[in-house]
């Protein structure tokens, strides 16, 4: 009987963690999020088209210095809470650097970081 018992224990175990990484048991929202920026997105790039103008939230020019992430310089920006998901600020630093991704900064250059309202 205590064989049965470790096998079920055993696999409610294994379920709950294959269940946990694959669907996951607290609701983010980031997905929901994420999807609905793209559809937004797409929906801007078309009509945007005629007029190849992108347009950004405000942005400020910093020189990363050791230590620093794109995270870490985004907040030091903001008095208050960030109004824009990480997904947004990674997204928007990205487009603002010509498609460069935040792990790739260097410490001693120059890179614009947007300004969230």
């Amino acid at each position: 009987m205590k064989r049965i018992g470790t096998i079920l224990i055993i696999l409610v175990i294994l379920y709950s963690t294959y269940y946990d990484l694959t669907i996951g048991t607290l609701p983010n929202g980031l997905t929901e999020a994420a999807e609905t920026n793209i559809d937004e997105m797409t929906t801007e790039s078309l009509s945007d088209e005629s007029e190849n103008l992108v347009q950004f939230e405000p942005f400020q020019e910093v020189t990363i210095e050791p230590g620093q992430t794109v995270l870490s310089i985004v907040e030091h920006l903001h008095e208050g809470p960030i109004s824009a998901s990480i997904q947004e600020i990674v997204f928007d630093f990205q487009e603002l650097n010509d498609g460069l991704k935040p792990e790739d900064i260097q410490i001693g250059k120059t890179y614009l970081f947007p300004v969230y309202h």
